[in-house]
C-alpha cells in the first residue's frame, strides 16, 4: 500500500467539551484494505501533551487529524479493519504503522510524522486495548 492510493471519507466530529464524538462512520480505503472508525466513538484526536502543541500542533488541528481518529479506533479496539472480505485482527504495531502511512497520505511532513509515530511507539502501550 502506498500513501497515494489511500482515500479518506468525510470526518464528522461533534465537540462535547473537548471530547469529540464521531457523527458517522469514518471510512478510509486503500486498494486491498478498508478501515472504519464507528459512529459514536469518542476521540481526543492525537493525544499530544499540551507542552508539545507548539512543536506538532494541537490534537485536532493538524493535517494528521484523520489519521489520529483511525489510530484512536485501533487503540480502543473498535477499528474495523477489512482485508478483502475478511475482518482482520491487528496488533498495536500494525495500528501504529498504519498511523504513519495515513499521515504520509495526508501530507504531514516527514519529521512530524516520524516524531508522532515514535511517540506512540514509545509511550502508547498502556492505552492499547485491542
Amino acid at each position: 500500500m502506498t500513501a497515494k492510493d489511500i482515500q479518506f471519507g468525510t470526518l464528522v466530529l461533534y465537540d462535547h467539551n473537548g471530547v469529540f464524538e464521531l457523527g458517522c462512520n469514518f471510512v478510509v480505503t486503500a486498494p486491498k484494505e478498508t478501515y472504519t472508525a464507528p459512529k459514536g466513538m469518542e476521540t481526543d484526536g492525537a493525544s499530544i501533551p499540551r507542552f508539545f502543541w507548539r512543536l506538532v500542533g494541537s490534537p485536532l488541528s493538524g493535517k494528521y487529524r484523520q489519521a489520529a481518529v483511525i489510530h484512536d479506533a485501533g487503540y480502543l479496539g473498535v477499528l474495523r479493519w477489512w482485508s478483502g472480505a475478511v475482518q482482520k485482527n491487528y496488533t498495536r504495531k500494525e495500528v501504529d504503522d498504519l498511523f504513519l502511512v495515513l499521515m504520509e497520505a495526508l501530507g504531514v511532513s516527514w519529521w512530524r510524522r516520524r516524531a508522532m509515530h515514535l511517540a506512540v511507539r514509545w509511550f502508547g502501550g498502556s492505552r492499547f486495548t485491542s
